[in-house]
Parts: C-alpha cells; structure tokens; sequence
C-alpha cells in the first residue's frame, strides 16, 4: 500500500474514532453546567473512562433542572411561574384573589379557596426542552463502530487487491513460438491444444501457469494465449486495473481473421487477475485452462541443483568468469576472463552456484556488510540468453564471489531481495579457479 493512503487511512481512523469522546465532553460540559454541577470534573470522567462507563454513570448521577421554556422568547422557566420573567408572557393562568397559579378545570383555588369561575384561562403554557443533543450522541455511539467496521471490511478487500501489476506481451507466429520455446515436451503439448481449438469462432483460450515468488508482491502468472480471429496485428494493446473484485487484464485486440498467432504473456503482481479479451471492438469469452508448466517464451530460471542433468531443458547460452586481482582496499583490477559454453560445464556452474547456502536476515554476513572488502575473486556473469548489443540485459546477471575470513561468499544479483548471499564451499572456488587452469571448449 503507497505510503500516502496509508497515512490518509490512518487519519481517516483517527478522525472517527475521537469523534465520539469529543461529542460527549461537550454535551457533559454543558449539561452540567445547566444543572449546577462542576462540569470540568464530570467531562474529565465521562472522556477518560474507557468505553463510555463514565458517560453512563453521569447520565444515572446528574441532577435533575427544570427543562421548560417561554414559548414566546424561550427564556427557561418553572412549573410555578405564572408569567416569564424575560418577556412577561402569560405562562398559566392565576387566582384573582391570591395570584397563585391555577389549571384551567379547577372551580375553586386550592391556596384560598376563591371561586374561579369567569377566570379568564387563556395563558399560553411553557413548552418542554427537546434535548436533541443526547439523542444525536446516542446515535453516534451506534454509527461510529458500525463506519470502523465498514471501512475495515472495505479496506480489507481493497488492500488485499493491491495495486495493478505489471505485465508483458509477445505476439509471436508459431513457427517463432517454436523456435523460442526451450521445451519440446512443452511444443508438442501446446500445439496439440491449438489443434484442439483451431478454427472455433468468437471465443478466446489460454494457458495459464502460476508461480509464487517468494513474497507475495513477486507472484508471476503466465498466460499463452490464443485468439483464432485475431492473430498478425497492427494495432494491439495491452493493460492492467485493480478493483475490488480482483485485478483484470485487458487485452484488446482488432479482428484481423488471422489464425496463425499466439500470445506470451507475462503477469506479475499480488494475484492472478482474470482475463478480459476485446476483438474488434467487443468483448468475448475466454476459457482459461491452468497447467503445471510454463506455456510461454518467457524463461523461468530452474534450480539447477535440484534438477538432474538429464531433465535440465535448457541451460545459460554463455557463463563468462572473471578473475580479480586485489589492488587495495575495495579495489581490483581484472586479470582474465574465461566464456563457457559447453553445455556440461554450464550445468556444472549453476547447480554449484545454486547449491549454495542461502543466508536468511539472521546471517552474522548481513552485520558485516559495511566493512566488508570484496576485492579480488571472481565476476561471473550469467548470460541466460547472449545479446552483444548489449552490455547489459534483462536475461543477464552479474553474481560476485570473494573470500571473508576463511570463508567463499557469493552475491547472487538474480535474487532481488537483498538477502542474497550464499555461503559457498571450498570446491567451488577451486571450480573457479580451474577454469583458467584448463582448455574448456
């Protein structure tokens, strides 16, 4: 989540949830006051309370006041005020002989005993206070944890969303997905599921195949698709969105009636989004099938320690190993590089490197960092696909080995996490070492 909405979040929280002590010291100030109690003490007790207990208990101690008022100027007054004070309207009616106040059935006053009968009985009664106030706290006390809930369960599901990932796309002929494609295995099977689909109308299919990274933003899904009626185009676009539903990938496509294509797509993000395709202006349906392989030309680097020779379908097309001399501290200079290219060496390298211990947050090597000296040992540079036009590349990675305190570390730039150090053995430096020693093809 970006740091602003974050912060908007939490003040957004913040606002809500001091809303209702505020609302409360407020009305208890007031009201005391109203009442002649000590209003600073009742709004210190009714605001620091947890969970509005001092709020009730002064709702159940407060004393009572008189709560009716001048229907004329609404000045406050009494049950025993026969005219108000402020301006002297008629509040009851009166005994002519006594001026006690009276009710407009009596016959005879209860004060004298004077006949009340030609007593004019046309006083306007004070009216009763609404106290407005305590209903509206009362209702902000529902509504308010109810809103945190809301925003809560919204902010669940749009969190858990996340933002659009990125994404990239290949348009390729199958004679070009054939050729990129490392895995025979993996040609055979998908040209007999373009067999399968070959000729169908308005209907676009894919295969999907997903791999978790090792924390969630680093989640991969690849797509290879297949669209009958628009293949060869000229004007195709491709994009991502995030709503609460999950994220979608757009792809939009014209009709060019050309059957002849495939799409490669690359999806990283939190999630696997689903699949909206638009041909020549509308959307049509999409049957997605997932399989346990990876359908498309982009490359999914294999561990090669954990993959026996044999079933390795393919292999760095060139590891160049350059040997560094120390000139002092943290410099160096090179002395000598060596390219492999024979496909049992390659093999032997990467399943060394990728054997290699890999040291989590906890490795004393991660405190050292900032004194270590790694001049001198070797560069190794893994060139999964070679591309001389460029010094460096996507499908390239720089990895740094040196020695520390009797020990071979290796820094593998391929994990993008920071915690990437190795802890090799001995025999790998002597690998190294050896490449410069023999005549490697």
């Amino acid at each position: 989540m970006p740091l602003a909405l974050k912060m908007s979040s939490l003040l957004f929280v913040a606002l809500i949830v001091l809303t209702i002590p505020a609302l409360v010291g407020v009305y208890v100030y007031r009201d005391a006051r109203r009442r002649g109690m000590s209003a600073p003490l009742w709004t210190l007790v009714a605001v620091l309370a947890p969970a509005l207990v001092g709020f009730i208990i002064y709702l159940l101690v407060r004393k009572g006041y008189s709560d009716l008022e001048c229907p004329r100027c609404g000045a406050p007054v009494t049950e025993q005020y026969v005219v108000c004070p402020q301006c002297g309207a008629k509040l009851r009616p009166a005994c002519p002989s006594c001026t006690a106040p009276v009710e407009p059935d009596w016959k005879v006053c209860p004060r004298c005993a004077a006949p009340l009968e030609g007593v004019q009985m046309d006083a306007a009664p004070p009216r009763r206070r609404q106290d407005r106030t305590l209903n509206k706290i009362l209702i902000a006390v529902i509504a308010v944890p109810v809103l945190l809930i809301l925003f809560s369960v919204v902010g669940f599901v749009v969190f858990q969303t996340g933002a659009p990932g990125t994404v990239s796309l290949q348009e390729l002929t199958f004679d070009e997905y054939d050729r990129q494609q490392p895995s025979k295995v993996v040609r055979g099977a998908v040209r007999r599921w373009v067999d399968e689909w070959e000729g169908q109308g308005d209907w676009a299919y894919a295969l999907r195949y997903d791999l978790p990274g090792e924390y969630d933003y680093e989640n991969k899904t690849y797509f290879l698709i297949y669209v009958p009626a628009g293949g060869g185009q000229s004007n195709k676009s491709i994009g991502t969105s995030s709503s609460l539903f999950g994220s979608t990938l757009s792809l939009d496509l014209e009709r060019t009636g050309n059957s002849g294509y495939l799409f490669s797509v690359l999806y990283t993000g939190e999630k696997a989004p689903k699949l909206d395709i638009t041909l020549g202006g509308k959307s049509i349906r999409c049957a997605v099938q997932t399989v346990n392989y990876n359908p498309t030309t982009f490359l999914i680097y294999p561990d090669y320690s954990q993959t026996p020779r044999e079933k390795v379908e393919f292999l760095p097309e060139r590891v160049t190993v350059s040997k560094l001399e120390r000139t002092g501290k943290g410099s160096s200079k090179y002395v000598g590089s060596v390219g492999v290219t024979d496909e049992n060496t390659l093999y032997q390298l990467m399943a060394a490197i990728d054997g290699g211990e890999r040291q989590d947050w906890g490795s004393p090597i991660y405190e050292a960092m900032s004194g270590l000296d790694i001049s001198g040992g070797f560069e190794i540079r893994v060139e999964y696909k070679v591309r001389e036009e460029y010094i460096m590349h996507e499908d390239m990675a720089i990895l740094q080995v040196f020695r520390q305190d009797g020990a071979c570390w290796l820094i593998d730039e391929r994990i993008r996490h920071g915690d990437n150090f190795r802890l090799m053995d001995q025999g790998f430096y002597e690998l190294l070492e050896g490449l410069f020693r023999e005549d490697l093809p």
